[in-house]
C-alpha cells in the first residue's frame, strides 16, 4: 500500500536532523509504512494525525502508545480506552486544571531561584543537569502531597525497576518496587493524617467502575504520573532554554513584551515537541491501516506541517494560530499541561530575570537524544565568567 520506506522514529541518527528528515519524508511520502519493530505505518501529516488522535472508537491506546511497548509492571491509565480510560483520568482531573496547580507557582519559583543562583555563584554550570532535570520531579513530589526534594527518589527508583525489567532482575526491581511502595504508603498516612487534599490522597481513595484501586493500579498510576511529568517536561524546559539562548533577539523581546512569552513557549513545544511519537493500533479496517495493524503518529511532522503552519522552521513567538499538537488531543490529552506550562514559565521568567545574558561556547552543539517517545537536548554547558 505504501512504499517500504524503512523509517524508525527512535533510530538515534535521525535525533539531530529529525525534523529536516521528517519534511523531506512528509512531502514524498505523507503515509509511511516500515517493517522495523515489528511493523508500523507512520502518520506524518496535521490532519490525519489529529483525526487519528481524536478517533478513540477506530484507534485503539489500549494495546500500548509506544512502539516498541514499554516495559512496565501492569498496565498504566494511558494504556487504555474510553470508558475505562475516563474513569482514571476524573480522579487526576481536577488537581491538574490551570486554577489548581497555580498554587505551586511561589514554591516552584523559589526552587528554581535556587538553582540558578548555585549556577551564579559558581560561574558556570549546565543548564539540563543543574535546573531542567531538578525542577520536574521537585513538580509532581508538590502536586502528591509531598517534599519537593524527595522527587528525585521517585526517579531513581523507577529508573531501576524499568532497568530491572529489562535486564531480568527481579530481584533488584522488587526491591526497588517495595521501597518505592513503602514511601508512597507513608506520605498517605501522614497525609491523611493531616486532613490533606492531594494527589496521592486522590489515588489511593479512587475508585474504577465501582470498585476501589487497587494496590498495584495505585503504583501504576503514581509511576505513569512520574515518568509523564519528568522526562517530557525535562526535554520541554531544555529546548526552550536552547531557543533562549540562540533565536536572535528573543530574549530582549520577551524582556520588552513580556506578554508573549505564552506564545513564546507554545512555539518552543511545537518547533521541539518532547513527544516525537505515540502508538495507536486500529480496532477495525480504516483508510489507513487494516485492523489490528499499529501507527505511529508523529508528532513532530504535525507540528511542521506547512499545510498548518507557516514557514514552520522558522521561530515565530507572534504566531496569532498555533494549534500544535505536543500534548496530544482528544480524550488523551496530556492530562499535566498546565502543570508542564507553569513550570516553563516559571523557568522562563526567572531565567531571563537572573540569567539574561547566559551564552553556550562558540563551538558548541546541541545533541538531541530521546527514547521510545521523547526528543530533548543532552546538555547545555553554560559559563558565566
Amino acid at each position: 500500500m505504501h512504499p517500504d520506506w524503512q523509517f524508525d522514529h527512535i533510530d538515534p541518527l535521525l535525533s539531530n536532523p529529525l525534523n529536516e528528515v521528517l519534511a523531506d519524508l512528509r512531502a514524498q511520502c505523507p503515509v509511511t509504512h516500515s517493517t522495523k519493530h515489528g511493523g508500523f505505518t507512520a502518520a506524518l501529516t496535521y490532519d490525519l494525525i489529529k483525526q487519528i488522535l481524536g478517533d478513540h472508537g477506530s484507534y485503539s491506546s489500549a494495546h500500548g502508545i509506544a512502539i516498541p511497548r514499554l516495559t512496565m509492571t501492569g498496565k498504566p491509565p494511558i494504556d487504555y480506552d474510553p470508558p475505562l480510560h475516563t474513569m482514571y483520568r476524573k480522579i487526576l482531573q481536577r488537581h491538574f486544571t490551570r486554577a489548581a496547580v497555580a498554587k505551586y507557582d511561589d514554591t516552584l519559583r523559589a526552587l528554581v531561584r535556587q538553582r540558578i543562583e548555585d549556577v551564579l555563584a559558581r560561574g558556570e554550570g549546565d543548564l539540563v543537569t543543574d535546573l531542567a532535570h531538578y525542577l520536574p520531579p521537585a513538580a509532581i513530589a508538590l502536586i502528591l502531597g509531598m517534599p519537593p526534594e524527595d522527587g528525585l527518589k521517585f526517579v531513581r527508583w523507577l529508573e531501576v525497576m524499568f532497568v530491572a525489567a529489562r535486564t531480568g532482575d527481579p530481584k533488584t526491581g522488587g526491591r526497588a518496587y517495595q521501597e518505592f511502595q513503602e514511601y508512597i504508603a507513608g506520605q498517605l498516612a501522614q497525609q491523611r493524617a493531616a486532613g490533606a487534599d492531594t494527589v496521592a490522597l486522590a489515588i489511593a481513595d479512587g475508585t474504577v467502575d465501582g470498585r476501589p484501586l487497587t494496590s498495584d493500579e495505585q503504583i501504576n498510576m503514581f509511576t505513569i504520573l512520574i515518568i509523564a511529568g519528568h522526562e517530557t517536561t525535562v526535554h520541554g524546559l531544555s529546548s526552550m532554554l536552547y531557543f533562549l539562548a540562540t533565536v536572535d533577539g528573543l530574549r530582549a523581546r520577551l524582556l520588552n513584551e513580556p506578554a508573549l512569552l505564552s506564545k513564546m513557549i507554545d512555539e518552543c513545544l511545537r518547533i521541539e515537541a518532547p513527544v516525537v511519537g505515540i502508538a495507536r493500533t486500529a480496532l477495525r479496517d480504516t483508510e489507513v491501516v487494516s485492523d489490528g495493524e499499529k501507527v505511529v503518529l508523529v508528532l513532530n511532522a504535525a507540528n511542521h506541517d506547512p499545510a498548518v503552519f507557516s514557514e514552520p522552521a522558522e521561530f515565530r513567538c507572534e504566531r496569532d494560530r498555533n494549534p500544535h499538537l505536543a500534548f496530544g488531543y482528544g480524550v488523551h490529552r496530556c492530562v499535566g499541561e498546565h502543570l508542564a506550562l507553569l513550570e516553563m514559565r516559571v523557568v522562563a521568567e526567572e531565567v531571563l530575570s537572573l540569567l539574561p545574558d547566559y551564552r553556550f561556547a562558540a563551538d558548541f552543539r546541541p545533541q538531541w537524544i530521546g527514547g521510545r517517545m521523547t526528543r530533548g537536548i543532552e546538555s547545555l554547558p553554560v559559563q558565566l565568567r
